[in-house]
């Protein structure tokens, strides 16, 4: 079976700890790298190597959007899919522009959800 190296980019500890328990349940996902910020995020991801990014929209310091923008340049085979409490049609938008997945409600991350964004390009 093929580990999909997992980074987490969440500010709020209680919906980060609900992701690595909702990823334990799979042994497909392996987290490698939870951090609060979009500067954490570029830091750690030379090191920690994540096959996805699972990036919250709002971050201290710089937020979501750019740092998917930053981890594309550097790190462009990184998937990433932006985890929000926003579900709004320009954030959408951007998120495309940004070379992002897909938009996740919050709500509406589930196992399911994230196994099937390994199946796109």
């Amino acid at each position: 079976m093929v580990t999909t190296r997992v980074m987490i980019v969440e500010d709020q500890p209680q919906f980060q700890e609900l992701v690595k328990l909702l990823l334990s349940l799979d042994p497909q996902f392996e987290v490698v790298g939870s951090v609060t910020t979009g500067e954490e995020a570029l830091q750690e991801i030379a090191q920690a190597h994540p096959d996805l990014v699972l990036l919250d929209f709002r971050l201290p310091g710089i937020d979501g959007l750019e740092t998917a923008r930053r981890i594309k340049k550097e790190h462009p085979a990184t998937k990433i899919a932006l985890v929000t409490a926003h579900t709004e049609e320009v954030l959408s938008r951007l998120a495309k522009e940004a070379d992002i997945l897909e938009v996740i409600p919050k709500a509406a991350l589930n196992l399911d959800r994230i196994q099937k964004l390994l199946e796109s390009p």
